[in-house]
């Protein structure tokens, strides 16, 4: 059992605050909000104190791409297309050729490692995915103890020849891939898998009725890249007449709800349908700024009653895996293109980084509630970059806190950072093996 004694705040939700209560964790669930008498638990019951900190739910990193983590700080001067064809491309040629032809994956496991430390640090508890299909990437996520969904990347168009596998091998990877990992460990699983089209410009019909099918077959979620850029949607429209969420309606892929990145360019049209068909938008406002992509009409799609749901994307177009700068640059970002401060508050941005999420993930957490997942964040409010006079404490975690203001992490019920000190892995170790393995592909 887990006790968080006494919390200052436990922020059950973005419009559910209680004051001065304790957290009972018992095996992945929550299982007492309110008073706990300690004179009645077991004597190894790890109590975690709570006055002067936040318990909130952990936070939701609803679309990445953890293989960027080997490449912080590159361009930023480069609009989508050219920095695929300069930044990612490169890097994924070098993996792919170490790991085809040479046998070499060990980077995989580093690159996963290295993100779910960081997503950690930062309170995030779970994410999804979109990755190469690397021995070793997902295999890290079971170690270190963080929920991850697994929405390997899924192409046989545009991406250049060398990077794609022929369409039956694409097929039959999915497929081991869902044999392999989909609900791991089978008795309280912290991985799931999704099947993951990188975008409909990159994915023929075929593929496309594949993974609806599998997806149908297997109750599986699907995640895609939607109207990123205006260059896809003109692409979109010259191929096949249509915007790529009414294509994708029209050959039937809606049919089951998806979750959609970004979404930045939809119509008025596209709002609407994504509100009926119950797509999943992940709003990514840090990574559309740095590729001058634009800004997605969130206002609108929550006007339409559309779940949304914040994502980092990859740590090359963001450069952080950090839910904190992702709110506050979700909320500022929206009421400076609406002209209006009213137009999106921190609620609504915190509600999105979990609950939102939690619901696109298709788990059972986002809240603090009797009967939910026991994933949970601590938060020490005591720097004073966090000092207030007001017991707002959602405005202040939004616009205030900081990824170093998280103190200890519960993911599935388990303790996987204390006091600031990871408990799951050897951050050192791993970092030590990063850089002299990343070498390789500087």
């Amino acid at each position: 059992m887990i006790l968080v004694r006494g919390a200052s705040y436990v922020v059950r939700d973005a419009d559910r605050v209680e004051r001065d209560v304790d957290v009972l964790i018992d095996g992945d669930r929550i299982v007492k909000v309110g008073h706990v008498d300690i004179r009645r638990l077991a004597p190894d019951t790890e109590i975690l104190e709570g006055r002067g900190r936040a318990l909130v739910p952990g936070f939701v990193n609803a679309h990445t791409h953890l293989y960027q983590s080997m490449l912080k700080g590159r361009r930023d001067d480069l609009s989508l297309v050219d920095w695929c064809e300069q930044v990612t491309f490169p890097f994924v040629r070098r993996v792919l050729d170490d790991a085809w032809h040479h046998g070499r994956v060990e980077v995989g496991r580093l690159w996963s490692s290295l993100a779910a430390i960081e997503m950690i640090r930062s309170g995030i508890t779970t994410f999804v995915d979109m990755d190469m299909d690397l021995d070793g990437v997902i295999s890290a996520w079971v170690e270190i103890g963080i929920r991850g969904v697994a929405a390997m990347e899924l192409v046989d168009r545009w991406v250049p020849q060398d990077l794609m596998l022929s369409l039956e091998r694409t097929k039959d990877d999915a497929r081991r891939l869902i044999e392999t990992w989909h609900r791991v460990p089978r008795e309280s699983p912290l991985v799931t898998v999704f099947l993951g089209p990188s975008a409909p410009f990159t994915s023929s019909d075929d593929l496309l009725r594949f993974i609806r099918d599998e997806a149908d077959a297997h109750d599986l979620g699907i995640q895609t890249h939607v109207s990123e850029t205006a260059w896809e949607v003109d692409e979109s429209v010259r191929r096949t007449g249509k915007t790529p969420l009414a294509y994708l309606e029209s050959i039937g892929f809606l049919t089951s709800p998806i979750t959609a990145a970004h979404c930045v360019h939809l119509t008025e049209g596209e709002i609407e349908l994504a509100a009926r068909r119950d797509v999943a938008v992940i709003y990514n406002p840090k990574s559309n700024m740095k590729l001058g992509s634009g800004i997605a009409p969130i206002v609108a799609l929550q006007r339409a009653g559309a779940t949304i749901a914040l994502g980092t994307d990859g740590a090359a177009s963001n450069d952080l895996l950090d839910p904190f700068e992702e709110m506050r640059a979700a909320v500022l970002l929206q009421k400076v293109a609406a002209g209006d401060p009213t137009a999106l508050g921190a609620r609504d941005a915190f509600r999105f980084a979990t609950e939102g999420g939690a619901r696109a993930c298709r788990i059972d957490a986002g809240t603090i509630d009797e009967g939910r997942l026991a994933d949970l964040v601590l938060i020490d409010l005591g720097e004073a970059h966090l000092f207030r006079l007001t017991d707002e404490i959602v405005p202040a975690l939004v616009y205030c806190a900081r990824a170093d203001d998280v103190e200890s992490v519960v993911v599935n019920g388990r303790l996987v950072m204390k006091e600031r000190r990871m408990l799951t892995v050897d951050e050192r170790a791993v970092l030590a093996e990063a850089k002299r393995v990343g070498e390789r592909y500087a």
